[in-house]
């Protein structure tokens, strides 16, 4: 089974419903950052005009920054709308989970799968096989399928089609035989979008194996939700989402480069930073981008290699203030931050928020008190829920390739294939 969509307590299979091509527009994105720190920001985003489904028009352009500050920066990016592509049955309220979930006394999450309680979901599925089945996953994706066309049926939106391939190159371990191959062409999204379930708390876990010697532009994991939910992703580049409509959470190449590209989070929600100084400017769509949270040397690429992610959203249970929430990111089982209310404490860098502790250049170049916490208050509405996955690679400028292979969403921890 390569891949199952479950709704919670009827558990319905509707993972091989059919997702139409629909957007194929080509889309113009530059990066004009400026950034006087020893190592530059190489990442941004440009929003090309575009009209949303419902007659939203989102402009955008080249931004130049201030450079008296030493930590401005200026972005610019391609939002990479898609149009509606099927109608989707609203799916039902996630309030109930199909797993008996609960916390073993290091505070792991754990998971009951028959007779066994694991660790990790993958400790009772070696090398993912039957994984897919488990009454706990959300969505699951092994690219075991005859051709492309097979996989992108299963997706609400594709884009870049003619730019995918199944390869042989699989991560260790894995009891598939065959991963999924992007590669970007300049200008042109090459992704995948599936409209999930709503949820308040999922795990999602993929592998990925980035070309050597490129600098990546969006290239990675993108989830989160929209109220409504709907069957295309709109990111609104330059836009802090209002907290009861949008939000999303991604985890890309973002810091550094060559041996020491690292990865980082590249997130859009109401507490969100501007890369402008204070005080914060209105919300015009070019003055907030995706804000970076991690800042750790530690955490890279390794290009060439297949690399084990894996992020932990849960929602603040209270719409008005930050309770409950938590973020956390994972590299091959290993944990390389946690953002919960109760640290860590950290401060702001403009759109940068750094951990205290952290040895990225962007951050340590510009000390100050940590005395912060990060806000993580996601939404201000109830509605708005975790619904939305997006892998994808795009980069205006060139051509490079990103694979992904053994990806699963999850109402519980999943960790890296055993």
């Amino acid at each position: 089974m390569s891949h199952r969509l479950h709704f919670p307590v009827l558990l319905l299979v509707v993972g091989c419903a059919k997702g139409t091509q629909t957007d194929t527009t080509t889309q113009a994105d530059t990066t004009t950052q400026a950034d006087t720190t020893t190592q530059a920001d190489t990442h941004g985003e440009s929003t090309a005009s575009t009209v949303d489904p419902g007659g939203t028009s989102t402009t955008g352009g080249p931004v130049t920054a201030d450079t008296s500050d030493a930590s401005s920066t200026a972005e610019s990016d391609a939002s990479n709308e898609g149009s509606e592509a099927t109608t989707v049955v609203d799916p039902p309220s996630s309030d109930d989970t199909s797993a008996q979930t609960g916390q073993d006394a290091l505070g792991e999450s754990t998971t009951e799968t028959g007779d066994m309680q694991n660790t990790v979901l993958a400790d009772g599925y070696p090398g993912d096989v039957g994984i897919c089945d488990d009454p706990a996953v959300v969505w699951c994706e092994e690219f075991e399928a005859a051709s492309v066309a097979m996989i992108a049926a299963r997706y609400d939106q594709v884009q870049g089609q003619d730019h995918m391939q199944l390869v042989s190159d699989q991560p260790s371990q894995s009891g598939g035989t065959t991963a999924m191959a992007m590669t970007s062409a300049p200008g042109l999204p090459v992704d995948l979008y599936k409209m999930l379930p709503n949820h308040d708390e999922l795990w999602v876990r993929w592998y990925a194996n980035y070309e050597v010697d490129v600098t990546w532009h969006h290239s990675g994991m993108w989830f989160g939700g929209y109220n409504p939910p709907q069957s295309y992703p709109s990111p609104k580049a330059g836009n802090r989402p209002n907290g009861d409509e949008r939000m999303s959470f991604a985890l890309e190449p973002v810091y550094g480069s060559g041996a020491a590209l690292r990865f980082d989070f590249y997130n859009y929600w109401r507490g969100m930073h501007s890369w402008t100084p204070d005080p914060f400017p209105p919300n015009d769509g070019t003055a907030y981008y995706g804000n970076g949270l991690v800042h750790q040397n530690g955490f890279t690429v390794d290009s060439g290699q297949w690399v084990c992610l894996e992020v932990h959203t849960r929602l603040n249970t209270d719409p008005g203030s930050a309770d409950g929430a938590v973020l956390e990111v994972w590299k091959n089982d290993n944990l390389v931050e946690r953002f919960d209310q109760t640290g860590p404490l950290g401060w702001w860098i403009r759109d940068k928020f750094c951990p205290m502790g952290v040895d990225g250049s962007e951050c340590t170049d510009y000390p100050a008190p940590a005395t912060e916490l990060l806000d993580l208050q996601f939404r201000s509405a109830g509605e708005l829920s975790l619904n939305a996955f997006w892998p994808q690679n795009y980069d205006p400028d060139r051509t490079a390739t990103l694979t992904f292979d053994q990806m699963v969403v999850a109402t519980t921890r999943i960790g890296c294939l055993r």
